[in-house]
């Protein structure tokens, strides 16, 4: 371990794969969630608000996490990407279709982007659709990132529903630069990155999941039980 980097000796002693991608941002952070058995069967509290997660595009560029929190515990139960044509209303639609007690809906600043087809923003567009959304802030991608590898510490994830964000997540790193044979200090653009830009946005915004009910999700939940 003296001679080795952190990620060299994850790769050959603690079996990380996620070790092996160079460059990768959150290798360290989920080989110790697996030494914890944090990623593992998560099932879904039904006396825990669910609040998700959007990086808004199309197709498999629509992303969506679904998390709980628990004291200082965030517990990642749910992912889902769109395919083919699906858009907001397909995304939305799949949202409010699940057995889910919801408590806030986060997007980026996209979504009070103008449809040029609707004449609508996207956020007047899910408000009619049935979802309410809360922008998050905009601190920066490389702050988003550090925000990220502290909630890792108290994440937890489900290794079966949120199994294409884990592949995703792992596999996430930085741009390569061939001229100068370094990374550069931003994200690598490809398939990955809807997924770590969602539990990026939600890294932000962690503070503002509450587990407050009003009247009617309470008589429901106790209807439920």
């Amino acid at each position: 371990k003296k001679v080795m980097t952190d990620d060299e000796f994850n790769q050959e002693f603690n079996c990380s794969f996620e070790a092996s991608i160079k460059g990768s941002y959150y290798s360290k952070e989920i080989s110790t969630a697996r030494i914890e058995n944090r990623i593992t069967n998560v099932p879904y509290d039904q006396a825990l608000k669910v609040h998700t997660v959007w990086d808004l595009g199309k197709g498999q560029n629509m992303a969506i996490g679904f998390y709980q929190k628990a004291g200082k515990e965030i517990r990642m139960i749910d992912y889902w990407e769109g395919s083919n044509d699906d858009g907001l209303p397909q995304a939305i639609k799949y949202v409010l279709e699940k057995d889910y007690i919801y408590g806030k809906h986060f997007a980026p600043h996209d979504i009070k982007a103008v449809d040029i087809s609707t004449g609508k923003t996207r956020i007047d567009t899910a408000r009619s659709l049935g979802i309410n959304f809360d922008v998050v802030d905009e601190i920066g991608v490389d702050n988003g990132i550090s925000r990220g590898k502290m909630m890792f510490r108290r994440l937890w994830i489900d290794q079966n529903k949120c199994s294409f964000f884990l592949d995703a997540i792992s596999q996430y790193h930085q741009e390569w630069d061939d001229k100068r044979g370094c990374f550069k200090n931003v994200p690598y653009h490809n398939w990955t990155s809807h997924a770590a830009d969602q539990y990026r946005y939600a890294a932000v915004v962690e503070d503002k999941m509450s587990n407050e009910l009003n009247k009617q999700q309470q008589n429901l939940v106790n209807q439920r039980r």
